[in-house]
């Protein structure tokens, strides 16, 4: 079997700090019933919560816990 050549990689920055905490992945069902304390549906969250939205797959959708209670404190100042 051949060997492989040594390979280096350049013109890369090493990670020096850790991505901000945005908390778990959560489903639409998830963000409805622990966030929203099942006061709307799933369809409900997945047309109208985009905070924190991030599209895994073709159809596969999950919501950052983090940026969805963010979301949420700033619909209720803006209510009040």
């Amino acid at each position: 079997m051949p060997r492989q050549p040594n390979l280096t990689v350049t013109g890369t920055t090493p990670i020096t700090t850790p991505p901000p905490d945005r908390g778990r992945l959560m489903t639409a069902e998830q963000v409805a019933a622990d966030l929203l304390h099942g006061t709307v549906s799933e369809s409900w969250v997945r047309r109208n919560v985009e905070a924190g939205r991030v599209r895994l797959g073709h159809s596969t959708v999950r919501w950052f816990e983090n940026d969805v209670r963010v979301w949420l404190e700033s619909q209720r100042e803006g209510a009040a």
